[in-house]
Order: structure tokens, then C-alpha cells, then sequence
């Protein structure tokens, strides 16, 4: 299922603002308190934007597999780089059932196999949403394209453009 989210196409559309710049990179998640507009580019790996509604706090991750390999780098998986997100809110004590979810990603683009992996992340992600009673208010995942998304962490706006 895919519920639509704000798409730019053009350089006026892109947000607008102050905000700091962040690019996050494959197998890494970033939380903040602050305004920042956080971009990463999206295959068949899968993002979860995390915010609390009426806290000045998000996060996004950027996961590569659906399940964690032992001792490996734990945000690199979307079991542990979700439970890592997770935490970083429930440190500032922010209650579970204030977060809502934004989840990205999973295309399938270099053949069935790729495809059975970006399915698995995308399952990976919504099991885990479901399984916290996360609600996820925008979602844009699967297809054959990868992704460029743009999240601004300020007011939770997630821009795509498909690649």
C-alpha cells in the first residue's frame, strides 16, 4: 500500500529555509532536536522517518537488510536500526504512542532477487511500525525506481523524486 507524499520536481518546490543540511548514508541513523532537512538516496534500501507529534524530536534511518548478521554494524538492519531509532526517543522520554512513521524505499531494480530484498525491507519496516503501534502517515515504497527523499525534520514534510 502506498500513501502518497508531497513530491517536488522542481527547484521551487524544494523546501525552503534556514534548515541545516544532512546526508545520511547507507547503514547510518540520525536523531535530532533541531531543524534539519535530512536527504538520502534510496534503492532497494528502505528509510524510516520516525517524529513525535508535539515534540521537537525526529529521526530517520537508512537500512540496507532486513535482519542483522552478528557483529555487525546494527544500523546497517532494519530489525536493529529501527530498535536503534526507536531508542533514541524513548531516552528523552517521549511516549511511544506520540510517534508516527514516514517509510521510503524498497525498489526494485536489478532483478528478482534485489526484488525479494527490497520487499523483505519493506516488511522488515512495516512489521516493526506495527508491532510498536506506530502509525505510519506516509508511505512511498516498492516500484522499480530508486529515490532521492528529503525529510524535514521541523514539521515531518518528506519530499521524493524517483530516480
Amino acid at each position: 500500500m502506498t500513501i502518497p507524499v508531497e513530491a517536488y520536481l522542481a527547484q521551487r518546490q524544494r523546501p525552503a529555509g534556514t534548515e541545516k543540511q544532512l546526508y545520511l548514508h547507507p547503514g547510518r541513523f540520525c536523531f535530532t532536536t533541531e531543524d534539519v532537512v535530512i536527504s538520502t538516496v534510496l534503492g532497494s534500501c528502505v528509510s524510516v522517518c520516525l517524529y513525535a507529534d508535539g515534540y521537537a524530536a525526529a529521526g530517520v534511518n537508512h537500512f540496507l537488510l532486513p535482519e542483522r548478521a552478528a557483529r555487525s554494524e546494527p544500523a546497517r538492519f532494519g530489525d536493529s536500526a529501527n530498535e536503534l531509532l526507536l531508542g533514541q526517543f524513548e531516552n528523552l522520554g517521549i511516549p511511544v504512542p506520540k510517534l508516527r512513521a514516514k517509510v521510503f524505499g524498497g525498489a526494485s531494480i536489478a532483478g528478482s532477487r534485489i526484488g525479494d530484498l527490497a520487499s523483505r525491507n519493506i516488511e522488515a519496516a512495516i512489521t516493526f511500525l506495527d508491532r510498536h503501534g506506530i502509525i505510519i502517515l506516509g508511505q512511498d515504497t516498492g516500484g522499480e525506481r530508486g529515490r532521492k527523499l528529503l525529510f524535514r525534520t521541523s514539521d515531518a514534510a518528506a519530499w521524493i523524486r524517483l530516480l
